[in-house]
């Protein structure tokens, strides 16, 4: 499913390097998308349609973990696209580490999908729309001479009160992920995590290109990392490239 997402409904659609890029996609000739794609995001333009499809430009040509990191970037700015989020999973699962996640609460798992289903500006607007028709609750619920009035006023101002501070909780976490990004791809064949940040530390267990670490702490030239079935250990900074 290596298709050139957005490009019918994306602002770059006009853009002429983006069209060029896309060309070179549609005729095979990946390198040359490649270079233009990162020619785009080079001039400081960073957007979900350009990471998408150099992650696809990637994939088509064997380079996996730059496929997956560029995946990871475009899923961080449109969490809620099926498309980037179905070509991440498809590289992921030809990644040489079969990682198991670590189990967690089916609630927790359900707010995580629900967080993911737009981005921080959209909850930001929900959220503000919320807090207005609490607002309006409010209102009625103190000038309503009315009981039965102001007592479905008054549920309408908790449910929304309540609905406006958890789409805030979503916007503002999702703002987070994209400013304190704390996750990467390991970029190496294979390397060694250790127990201490030095080359003489335990080795624990090896990684692969492709797999992708949480970062907990940074020393000198050194990642603290954890794995998604919550292993941690040392590894250097230059084996990692960080979303």
């Amino acid at each position: 499913m290596m298709t050139l997402a957005f490009a019918m409904v994306s602002p770059l659609a006009a853009d002429e390097r983006f069209d060029k890029a896309n060309a070179f996609y549609s005729e095979g000739s990946f390198r040359e998308a490649i270079n233009s794609y990162e020619e785009i995001l080079k001039t400081g333009v960073e957007s979900p349609e350009v990471y998408y499809n150099l992650g696809n430009a990637y994939y088509r040509s064997g380079s996996l973990p730059q496929a997956i990191i560029n995946y990871e970037r475009a899923l961080l700015l449109a969490p809620q696209n099926r498309d980037v989020r179905y070509n991440l999973e498809l590289a992921y699962s030809q990644t040489a580490d079969k990682i198991e996640t670590v189990g967690e609460f089916f609630i927790s798992r359900w707010f995580a999908l629900l967080r993911s289903s737009t981005d921080s500006d959209k909850w930001a607007v929900i959220s503000i729309v919320l807090f207005v028709i609490a607002l309006v609750g409010g209102f009625f619920y103190f000038f309503s001479r009315t009981t039965a009035i102001r007592k479905i006023s008054f549920f309408i101002a908790v449910l929304f009160v309540t609905g406006a501070v958890v789409t805030f909780v979503f916007s503002y976490d999702q703002k987070q992920r994209l400013i304190n990004r704390d996750r990467a791809i390991v970029f190496t064949p294979s390397v060694t995590v250790r127990s201490s940040p030095d080359r003489s530390g335990t080795e624990l267990f090896v990684l692969h290109e492709g797999t992708r670490v949480t970062i907990l702490q940074t020393l000198g030239e050194w990642y603290e990392v954890e794995l998604n079935d919550g292993n941690t250990g040392w590894m250097q900074t230059s084996n990692v490239e960080v979303i």
